[in-house]
């Protein structure tokens, strides 16, 4: 199902239902532009807390948001206060369970926020340092079920002791078909196995970089998914930025393009879902706008619902809701 959200939406949004149910049900969306005086902007990523707090990373207006329900309050940089937000671009957040979250920024590191204390503490690469963060434009931050906090960012995959406050590096060795694919990451996921998939590759970067990569713990290598024009069965592209595994089963992965994908992990074979004008009811992503639009997240609902979110909003044609029953085309 494909709606899109107006003018105060940052994505498109792609909703597919799989329940079984034969009654089709009317979805209404309902515009959130903010409230008791905060507007939002460029919404790139959000997270909810343990309290049951959602935060927003606002771009627009350089800053993180917490919404109560009822409230909004805004987290900004002050360049004279060391604890407050540390840079005005936020990228990625994300939530702990102890209630702390974690955000990633373009260009300056990563902070971890203490809601308790109300600060915020800084984690920046250092020249000096081979220890310190590979790279200071952060991506994609995930704290795995064993507890390992992992940094995902342009130099590669970080590993962070919270203890020690340094960084174990995985990174794209040429000539090595078991390092990580590529240094761009943009995703990082634990499937419902705890294994580690880590997606790769700048959308906006016309080489053929990128690709998705399995981790293996216990060696510290990496398995590759990459493209291959002979393979209808690869990725149908190497820039991919969201992955989730729902609560069917099915493993999605999102990628440039026309690049909407569910993955056997048992095979190694994608199951591609390209947009077809001539049936604009089957499963796919929304139509291509452009060679650089990608898919930028896929999330599940309590509902279980899976929604997908693409750069650029799709054709007039293809705006509404369609519901997808499984074993249907």
């Amino acid at each position: 199902m494909i709606s899109l959200l107006g003018k105060y939406a940052l994505f498109a949004i792609l909703l597919l239902s799989l329940q079984t149910s034969a009654q089709v049900r009317q979805v209404k969306f309902t515009p959130f532009i903010g409230t008791n005086g905060i507007s939002l902007g460029k919404i790139n990523a959000m997270t909810r807390d343990k309290f049951g707090f959602i935060w927003f990373s606002d771009q627009s207006n350089r800053c993180i948001i917490r919404y109560d329900g009822t409230h909004m309050t805004r987290y900004q940089n002050d360049p004279q206060n060391q604890n407050s937000l540390g840079s005005y671009y936020p990228e990625c957040l994300f939530a702990d369970s102890a209630g702390h979250i974690w955000i990633g920024f373009y260009g300056m590191g990563f902070d971890k926020f203490d809601p308790f204390s109300n600060t915020f503490t800084h984690y920046r690469h250092k020249k000096d340092d081979p220890e310190s963060l590979a790279n200071d434009f952060v991506t994609s931050i995930l704290i795995d079920h064993l507890g390992n906090t992992w940094i995902g960012n342009y130099g590669g995959l970080d590993l962070f002791d919270q203890t020690t406050g340094k960084f174990t590096h995985f990174s794209h060795k040429p000539g090595d078909t078991t390092s990580l694919s590529d240094n761009t990451v943009r995703a990082i996921y634990e499937d419902k196995e705890g294994e580690l998939w880590i997606g790769t590759g700048f959308a906006f970067d016309t080489t053929e970089t990128g690709g998705l990569n399995r981790f293996n713990r216990k060696t510290g290598t990496f398995t590759r998914y990459l493209h291959d024009p002979k393979n209808p069965n690869s990725l149908i592209d190497n820039k991919v930025r969201s992955i989730l595994e729902d609560s069917y089963g099915n493993f999605w992965v999102g990628t440039r393009g026309n690049g909407l994908h569910t993955l056997d992990k048992k095979t190694g074979l994608f199951t591609r879902y390209p947009f077809n004008p001539s049936k604009p009811g089957q499963l796919s992503r929304t139509p291509v706008a452009n060679f650089f639009d990608h898919i930028t997240f896929i999330t599940e609902d309590a509902d279980r619902k899976i929604w997908i979110g693409t750069l650029a909003p799709p054709a007039p044609t293809r705006s509404g809701i369609i519901r997808l029953v499984p074993g249907q085309g």
